[in-house]
This record gives C-alpha cells, sequence and structure tokens, in this order.
C-alpha cells in the first residue's frame, strides 16, 4: 500500500489563534507519505475511520488543544459523524516547514471520555469560531 503525502488545507489560523491564544499565520497543512504511513502502522484500526475526516479536522475544527508534553504541537479534534461523540485528532506542528507548511504528525481516534479529561485539565478547548 502505498501512503501518498496530502495536503489538508489552510490551517484556521484565526481560530486556533482565539482558542489558545497563540500567533500562528494560516499556511497550508501538509502530511508527508512518511507521517502518512506513521499513523498507518501506529493506529492501524484507526486509520480508515480517520482517514475520511482528516480536512474537516484541518480546517473546521470542534476543539484545539495543545498537550503540556508536546507543545511543539496543536491538537486539531472534529468528532466523527456517527461515532458516539469519539472525534479524529489530528497532531500539526506549529512552526513552518522550508516551503511554509504546517507539517501533520499524526492522527488518530479520541474518545469521548478522552476529549472530556483533556477538557477538564484544559489541555483542549472548544474551538472559538
Amino acid at each position: 500500500m502505498g501512503f501518498d503525502p496530502l495536503d489538508l488545507g489552510k490551517l484556521p489560523s484565526g481560530i486556533v489563534n482565539r482558542t489558545l491564544g497563540t500567533d500562528l499565520d494560516s499556511a497550508p497543512v501538509h502530511m508527508s507519505g512518511l507521517a502518512h504511513r506513521h499513523a498507518a502502522e501506529k493506529h492501524p484500526g484507526d486509520y480508515p475511520l480517520c482517514l475520511p475526516h482528516l480536512r474537516d479536522a484541518v480546517r473546521d475544527p470542534t476543539f484545539i488543544g495543545q498537550a503540556p508534553k508536546h507543545r511543539d504541537n496543536i491538537e486539531l479534534i472534529r468528532r466523527i459523524p456517527g461515532g458516539g461523540g469519539s472525534g479524529v485528532l489530528v497532531a500539526v506542528s506549529v512552526e513552518t516547514d522550508a516551503a511554509g507548511r504546517y507539517r501533520v504528525r499524526s492522527f488518530y481516534v479520541v474518545s469521548q471520555e478522552e476529549i472530556d479529561r483533556k477538557r477538564a485539565k484544559g489541555h483542549v478547548r472548544l474551538a472559538l469560531k
């Protein structure tokens, strides 16, 4: 199976900046073939469920956050339709690459319980649209 690079649209920097208090620029979000393969191999059960929702998660996240141990990434979470409250989490770098793109680090499913825990700890917030 080939793992082609994917362009997922522009980071909604206005929403991210309002939600997190950051000052990120609007730039394309790119997933390299290597990152694509990493997600497929590290999260094989989540991969087919997440893949159709990646662009929506990047363009219109339900929740946005930063894990304390991964301050160089932001987490964009969007609920999966018919997923019982679960969502797809897309981890995206906060620094752009040499081509001026934000890079996807990984993606996987997060349960409603995990979203609730992250919210309670203040690690993710409802996206301020």
